[in-house]
């Protein structure tokens, strides 16, 4: 029996919390450490401190690593700087004939050099910050996975690569000085890409576009084809109904599968696959509320907007719902949704000097806007434009698709593609000032494509979505 302050082992106390939880549960009830059962009544409340039934799966409720495609696929290449230097060879020698007279090849017959530039990169540090309580650390969770912190810091994994593979695609650091630029960027940067303006993709497009990558003078072999998920469906939907064999797959142990899910397309040095990356989608939905810490960020409630002509870029005439999100370091905050209605050959100007004060904590905007004549629910992010002090407008017109997602020829090679790494992921504990541990899961580095002319940007590639065709799939008259 324990004395009154007497100091006793955590193990005595662990043992004495077991034996009070097994006791008679029609004790008393207010015996220290003692519950009565929960026994559900005509108009009670549950009561369930101490858990009856222990689910021994933890669910997700976003994403897996399954859906990180790119960083899993990119070569990674160790650095010992913060400035990475390399040098690309942007010509191997002279465009001449290579003919000779007997006795030639002197001063008078023309010197080939190779050309070559010097390029760098900036490393650029990303980071995930998450904590825990200390009764977390000491009793763990529910389920299989009892050390909270192990759990914790899988999870904080998950979201810092989910944020890191959003970044290796779309990265713009002229909107976050501290990010980098993406593949997507590095790419269109360099001439190789193409604006399809909301278009569906076929496989012949794509395979126009290997032969246009692989022709003189890019010599590019790309081997990966990066494509949206619903994308990939519209191909797979495309190739069965185009088809001109059976796109049924009998197998007698699996039973039959309707199209394939592996989809290559043909190329002049061999076939290529089609890869599937859910990440490559940015059109995403208009907040339903603020993101994360947004004390920092002061906005408007209310931005200038308004109808303005131009017939070559304009919209359907219509109400649309239109809004902007101001992003920061620690959340996003979002503006009043605002209407405007456009008459013909008219597109829609914002006016976003007004949105916020200088130094208001914003490293930049996030633009919606819904379809004609739709509801609030059908907004979704149509730009993102650089914050600057004073006056800025953007417009939005009908050359920006609506809910569009970039494909991406993408060439693994070292030569071509790195991802350049001053630290690997690690966990670094922070100070506890209290009673929680916090850490910091930390990476360093920046994606470099060193032979942007080897790849290919699809921009705004558009496909079918399942609310406009279940209309016509479930209509008996179709």
């Amino acid at each position: 029996m324990f004395q009154p302050n007497e100091m006793v082992k955590v193990e005595d106390l662990v043992r004495l919390n077991e034996a009070l939880r097994k006791s008679d549960p029609t004790g008393p009830s207010g015996y220290v450490g003692h519950q009565a059962g929960a026994t559900p009544d005509a108009g009670g409340s549950l009561s369930a401190l101490v858990p009856q039934s222990i689910e021994g799966m933890l669910s997700v409720a976003t994403h897996t690593m399954d859906e990180i495609k790119l960083w899993k696929n990119i070569p990674k290449v160790s650095v010992n700087n913060t400035l990475h230097e390399y040098v690309r060879v942007d010509e191997h020698g002279l465009d001449l004939d290579p003919f000779i007279a007997e006795g030639g090849g002197g001063s008078d017959f023309a010197t080939g050099q190779g050309n070559y530039s010097r390029e760098s990169v900036k490393i650029k540090y990303m980071a995930e910050r998450r904590q825990i309580s200390d009764v977390a650390s000491m009793v763990g969770m529910i389920g299989d996975s009892r050390n909270a912190l192990a759990e914790e810091t899988e999870r904080g994994t998950l979201s810092l690569m989910r944020k890191v593979e959003q970044q290796l695609w779309h990265g713009n650091e002229s909107l976050n000085s501290n990010g980098f630029d993406g593949i997507i960027k590095q790419i269109k940067d360099n001439g190789n890409s193409l604006d399809l303006k909301g278009s569906v993709p076929s496989p012949l497009l794509l395979q126009e576009v290997l032969g246009e990558v692989y022709a003189s003078p890019n010599y590019g072999r790309p081997d990966t084809i990066y494509v949206e998920p619903r994308i990939h469906s519209e191909l797979i939907r495309q190739s069965v109904e185009n088809g001109r064999h059976d796109m049924f797959v009998r197998n007698p142990a699996q039973g039959i599968t309707f199209g394939q899910q592996d989809i290559y397309i043909s190329a002049p040095y061999g076939k290529v696959k089609v890869e599937s990356a859910p990440f490559l989608h940015t059109a995403s939905n208009f907040p339903s509320a603020d993101i994360g810490d947004v004390s920092g960020i002061t906005i408007s409630t209310d931005f200038a907007v308004a109808g303005h002509a131009n017939a070559t870029t304009s919209l359907d005439a219509g109400v649309y719902k239109v809004a902007v999100v101001a992003v920061g370091t620690k959340g996003a905050k979002r503006s009043a949704v605002q209407t405007v209605t456009l008459g013909n050959n008219e597109d829609i100007e914002i006016d976003l000097s007004s949105v916020a004060n200088p130094g208001s904590g914003i490293n930049y905007y996030r633009i919606y806007r819904g379809t004609k004549d739709g509801a609030e629910s059908t907004m979704k992010k149509i730009a993102e434009v650089a914050y600057v002090s004073g006056a800025l407008k953007t417009f939005l017109t009908s050359d920006q698709a609506y809910n569009s997602s970039p494909i991406v020829f993408a060439q693994h090679t070292p030569d071509a593609l790195q991802f350049v790494r001053l630290m690997d992921l690690i966990r670094r504990p922070l100070a506890e000032t209290s009673t929680v541990k916090p850490f910091l899961l930390m990476l360093f580095g920046s994606p470099l494509v060193k032979l942007p002319k080897k790849m290919f940007v699809l921009e705004q590639a558009g496909f079918n979505e399942t609310s406009s065709t279940a209309v016509n799939y479930l209509n008996p008259n179709f």
